[in-house]
């Protein structure tokens, strides 16, 4: 069963990770809950050739204190602020199909939002302006991406494949261009194919 997860994107993409570690220490201090390890997902190189550098909080059971992941739009605005750039955080529930996402920039409204799993995840590849896919993987490999596309052909929604549009700042002035996809990539791909091919029947000998 996949577990929770609190996951940081950071438009600076030479981020220090030691100037990251002071910068959730002392807005943890201030929500008074602990500091958890934090870490670069260093397999993100999607991620990265879109402009995003991306770190991993190691979420621990909260026995009934308050947890960084309450204080999820404070974290990121506090990233947004020390490193001067656009930042985005991701905790996702995958059992109890719940997310929440943050965004913020300095000078601007910071942007939030939470519900259904997949609508977070959805809405949250917008912001990075990347394929859900793609953003699906980085979560919990292949499930998913997978959920994205059934989601996509069963009730109607956009193309998973279709490029995200990209958030305000600095995703929007120059989008990035896509990666070009490797074995892995093409792999995953094929078997989405195929999975679109076989919803799309299956729909078809309903009607």
């Amino acid at each position: 069963m996949s577990q929770p997860r609190l996951v940081l994107f950071l438009a600076d993409i030479e981020g220090n990770l030691t100037a990251l570690r002071q910068t959730l220490t002392r807005a943890c201090e201030a929500a008074n809950v602990p500091m958890p390890e934090v870490r670069w997902v260093e397999s993100a190189t999607a991620l990265a050739d879109a402009g995003w550098r991306v770190a991993e909080l190691k979420l621990t059971p909260s026995g009934g204190k308050a947890v960084p992941e309450d204080h999820l739009d404070a974290l990121v605005r506090a990233v947004a602020r020390d490193f001067r750039d656009q930042a985005v955080g991701l905790y996702t529930d995958k059992a109890g199909s719940y997310g929440r996402a943050s965004l913020s920039e300095p000078g601007r409204p910071s942007r939030s939002l939470e519900g259904e799993y997949i609508d977070v995840v959805r809405q949250t590849a917008r912001w990075l302006g990347v394929e859900a896919p793609l953003l699906g993987r980085l979560l919990d490999g292949g499930a998913t991406a997978r959920n994205l596309l059934a989601a996509a052909v069963d009730f109607g929604g956009e193309d998973p494949h279709a490029p995200a549009t990209p958030g305000k700042g600095r995703r929007q002035e120059q989008p990035p261009p896509p990666p070009e996809p490797d074995e892995d990539d093409r792999f995953v791909e094929a078997k989405l194919s195929e999975a679109r091919r076989l919803m799309e029947q299956y729909l078809s000998s309903r009607k």
